[in-house]
């Protein structure tokens, strides 16, 4: 094993050869001499004999920050932008002293830790467990996995000052993450969250002291937390049925995550008897193994063709899927009433959708709605729910940033009362405010009734979903991802979102490009006059490009979880009757494409 100086020495040269970036250098330096890292060492000093530098240069050349969804990552056993023993003992230990601060001296503090199936979470559960616990915080523990939206039911239920979920939600089996959540069961908001990182800041120059997990839970100051938790969790999730429909038959995926503690418990309790849980996707296992790609994301289709290959072949009416961590889902459905021909995947637009135009329907069916009630959305999600609740006589909140925390701090805002049912396009969704979080498992038993309710009315979700579009107007959306890994590729979202600031695309799909909508910068900006204007709240990295065709419009973001950028593309066609639907699709899907073509066309110019 190579000495401290040895390595040192390899250290600048490695920096000076290019190798490693000044900061990274920095860090490691760091880790190699400061006291606080001393147990890291050995495993650091065998990584530079190793001459891992690619690894060791992202890892160390920045501080892995909060994003939408909080900190989440690549896992590394070393390193400041990774996830690991260390910076998740940071994390615990910054949140801990935040509580502590804003209780006050003296002052009671609890916190409740759940973690789903991704390797190393239960570790890292427990590490954060410990470290609340030496730094005098009460810990309610789920031993076993759990999926988010139960934890965001449970710090309200146990009424604890904060929460910590151990999870990288739909990520690859590389990741991990630690999302944290306020007294109110959302994900931590401005301006706690910039607090947050500066305590997590000043635990990281310093030793993060933890307790054993056998005295924690000899003298109380960690427990388990219990099946009433799960119980009540439960009976709140089926107390937001909206329908008595139950006819159909059901085959649900976890794919490979806790969705079957969550959403087939709900389905069950609800009434649903007939659900096939996907044997070859059901066990618990961070690798996601039967999973293509190993990339457990239910807005991929491809995540949920095995699924759909069962209910084809036992002729099930409805297809099912939940991410690891059972915060999303997917959703399945043949085309026609032939249950084993042709079946497709609805995007988290078209979900949302029909969701929100069914609680809405079968609200007022009950004589339940409300002019108070409201509908809360993000500024990327589609335009269509904000038709449908003009429809209905309700307002939409539709100015949101993504990331499900806004959502839930504006149901707090408005008043959780009037609060009907929310969703963002990347498949969230909730209806209740028993949480602060989406939540597959009431999207799950609310996407049944629907389907249970059309074909009780001899009707398909297709055709009902038709009918919503001669109503509205039809609606369309696209959505391009690009990866771009490691420092280099921090460095090329970055231009990419100078470029589109600085000179964005004049025309798109033959239509003027002609209002930027920048959430950064605060102002819109005429692209045919020039002139600009104030935008007030809310700030973000995000950029909104309208044309000159209603409905038309483009949105460009740096994700706040993945090393990507995303651009949202939005098109909608005037519908006459049901007699032009068809022809209508097909001008909306050929402005999409013309608009994706144009767009990877500037990425090849600027990127």
């Amino acid at each position: 094993m190579s000495t401290v100086a040895a390595a040192l020495a390899k250290i600048e040269d490695a920096e000076k050869g290019g190798q490693l970036s000044k900061s990274a250098a920095a860090g490691i330096r760091r880790w190699l001499e400061e006291a606080p890292f001393a147990q890291y060492r050995e495993k650091l000093l065998g990584e530079i004999e190793a001459g891992r530098w690619k690894q060791l240069d992202d890892a160390f050349y920045a501080v892995l920050e909060f994003g939408t969804g909080g900190r989440r990552g690549i896992m590394y056993p070393v390193g400041t932008n990774v996830l690991n023993a260390r910076t998740i003992g940071e994390s615990a230990r910054g949140l801990a002293d935040f509580v502590r601060r804003k209780k006050g001296e003296g002052a009671a503090c609890s916190c409740v830790i759940a973690r789903d199936t991704r390797h190393n979470s239960p570790e890292f559960a427990e590490i954060c467990a410990r470290v609340l616990a030496a730094a005098g915080v009460k810990v309610h523990l789920f031993k076993d996995a759990r999926s988010t939206p139960l934890l965001s039911f449970a710090v309200r239920h146990l009424k604890c000052d904060a929460g910590i979920m151990i999870t990288a939600s739909h990520n690859p089996p590389s990741d991990n993450g630690f999302k944290c959540y306020n007294a109110e069961g959302g994900q931590v908001v401005p301006p706690d969250d910039a607090e947050i990182i500066k305590c997590v800041e000043a635990a990281s120059d310093r030793e993060i002291p933890e307790k054993s997990l056998d005295e924690s839970l000899k003298d109380g100051s960690i427990v388990y937390a219990g099946s009433d938790v799960d119980d009540a969790y439960i009976a709140a999730v089926v107390g937001e049925s909206v329908s008595h429909a139950r006819g159909i038959s059901i085959v649900y995926t976890p794919l490979h995550g806790v969705g079957e503690t969550s959403v087939a418990a709900a389905l069950k309790a609800d009434g649903f008897m007939d659900v096939n849980i996907l044997a070859s996707q059901r066990t618990q296992d961070g690798d996601f193994p039967n999973v293509p790609g190993h990339v457990s994301n239910p807005e991929n289709p491809s995540a949920l063709q095995a699924a759909i290959d069962e209910a084809r072949k036992t002729k099930a009416d409805l297809v099912l899927a939940s991410d690891p961590d059972a915060d999303r889902i997917g959703v399945g459905l043949p085309k026609t009433s032939d249950l084993a021909g042709e079946w497709l995947t609805l995007d988290g637009n078209q979900i949302g959708a029909l969701m929100a135009a069914f609680v809405m329907k079968q609200t007022a069916d009950r004589g339940r709605l409300r002019p108070d009630h409201y509908i809360v959305t993000t500024l990327v999600s589609t335009g269509m729910t904000k038709a449908l609740a003009r429809r209905e006589g309700i307002r939409t909140e539709d100015d949101l940033l993504v990331g499900f925390k806004w959502i839930a701090q504006r149901v707090d805002r408005e008043g959780p009362a009037g609060f009907l049912f929310g969703f963002e396009e990347s498949h969230g969704y909730l209806k209740g405010v028993y949480a602060r979080d989406k939540d597959a498992s009431v999207a799950a038993m609310l996407f049944a009734e629907l389907a249970a309710t059309c074909k009780d009315r001899r009707q398909s979700v297709v055709e009902y979903l038709d009918d919503l579009y001669v109503d509205v107007g039809h609606y369309g959306e696209h959505l391009i991802n690009k990866t771009y890994k490691g420092r280099e590729g921090v460095d090329k979202i970055k231009s990419i979102m100078k470029a589109f600031r600085e000179a964005p695309p004049k025309t798109i799909a033959g239509l003027k490009v002609t209002e930027v909508f920048d959430y950064k910068t605060h102002e819109v900006r005429s692209l045919t006059g020039g002139a600009t204007s104030p935008l007030p709240e809310p700030s973000g990295d995000l950029v909104i490009f309208h044309t000159e065709r209603e409905g038309v419009r483009f949105a460009a973001r740096p994700s706040g979880t993945e090393p990507k950028i995303k651009f949202y593309l939005f098109a909608r066609t005037h519908v006459t009757g049901p007699d032009a639907l068809p022809s209508a699709k097909a001008e909306t899907r050929a402005v999409l494409d013309q608009m994706a073509a144009d767009i990877e066309k500037y990425l090849e110019e600027v990127a």
